[in-house]
């Protein structure tokens, strides 16, 4: 009689077991394990992540390059121009604020995204604080995402976080390509020789970031000089026509398309040297800023375009329009014609023979 009470007992352990098996697998709590995000903060993820959300530029940019399938939102509106060359799939995903104080929790938990991503230096109080409002949903923390000099562990991170690790690695991979060529051909420039670089935003270009600041690193990284003279501040800073009169740039790269048509008729702008020698460049911004705004993934193509802008006749051998294309079809999933990319440089201020 013992034993039929054992083999009965021992019956139902299994059948109970299974149930709660069976439970967890359709509830939706089928978790891989913990991972341990970037700002040291352990996190349950689900062993397939298809559904995601990023709160801020900085993420969402290589969210959408490593899974733009995955994607439930982007965290900004976007523009028809910024729209040119995305597929329209993505274009028409909806639009939820991000941020920690404008993101609207409720919509985005409507959408029942298996992991939510922040970025950009949120302490660790912080994020908790953001998980406490997302409940059971997974908040993962990604660092180095808005510093192009940092980038790689964070694509890694999400490439790995993802499921998309082969993709990540692709991406720095071209990443590490051009940066060591540029840095390469850079490095034995003499001080004395570097060009002298304003980054101008805004529609009277007045408004910059001092050298050091994640928006202006490409200058650096493609071996000009920023010439303001100021320390690191956030976020931009008001300059005087004349402190730009005296830093007298060799050239002048812009976001502002009508700072950019009008430099060259402006007559507060004409003694200055990159003016007169039509040095004036605007960064091309489809799908996304190739300098900063936000300063992070989407500034990778940024690098050679750059160097090409600056120093032109030393990177006569590097083909930026393959680079482009290369870029676009397998980053920002849009293969582009020849034609697109002549737009894109030429509308640029690179002349054919830069490209």
């Amino acid at each position: 009689m013992d034993r039929k009470i054992r083999a009965t007992a021992i019956i139902g352990v299994i059948i109970i077991i299974g149930v709660i098996g069976i439970y967890i697998l359709t509830s939706g709590f089928n978790f891989s394990g913990n991972t341990t995000d970037m700002i040291g903060r352990s996190v349950a993820l689900p062993a397939e992540i298809n559904k995601t959300y990023a709160m801020s530029e900085s993420v969402t940019v290589p969210l959408y390059m490593l899974a733009p399938e995955k994607m439930i939102a982007w965290n900004s509106n976007r523009t028809s121009s910024e729209n040119q060359y995305m597929p329209v799939e993505y274009q028409n995903l909806p639009v939820m604020k991000g941020g920690k104080q404008n993101s609207n929790y409720d919509s985005i938990i409507a959408q029942n995204p298996d992991v939510v991503f922040v970025g950009h230096g949120e302490d660790k109080e912080t994020v908790n604080e953001i998980q406490e409002k997302f409940g059971q949903i997974p908040v993962v923390d990604v660092e180095g995402d808005n510093n192009l000099t940092s980038i790689v562990p964070a694509i890694q991170f999400m490439g790995k976080v993802l499921g998309e690790e082969n993709k990540s690695n692709q991406l720095v991979s071209f990443y590490n390509k051009v940066s060591d060529k540029v840095k390469n051909t850079v490095s034995s420039i003499p001080e004395s020789e570097k060009k002298k670089v304003y980054y101008a935003k805004g529609a009277n270009g007045l408004t910059t970031f001092a050298p050091g600041s994640p928006q202006v690193q490409l200058i650096t990284i493609c071996g000009g000089v920023n010439v303001v003279q100021s320390p690191v501040s956030k976020g931009g800073m008001g300059v005087s026509m004349d402190l730009v009169s005296q830093w007298n740039p060799d050239v002048i790269i812009t976001n502002d398309s009508q700072f950019y048509q009008n430099v060259y008729t402006n007559q507060s702008w004409q003694n200055i040297n990159a003016v007169k020698n039509k040095q004036v460049y605007l960064v091309p911004q489809s799908p996304f800023n190739w300098f900063e705004n936000p300063p992070g993934a989407n500034t990778i193509i940024g690098i050679p375009w750059t160097a090409k802008v600056l120093y032109p006749d030393k990177f006569k051998d590097m083909d930026l329009k393959n680079l482009t294309k290369e870029f676009y079809s397998e980053f920002y999933h849009y293969n582009l014609t020849d034609g697109d990319v002549s737009n894109i440089l030429s509308s640029s201020g690179l002349n054919s023979s830069n490209q």
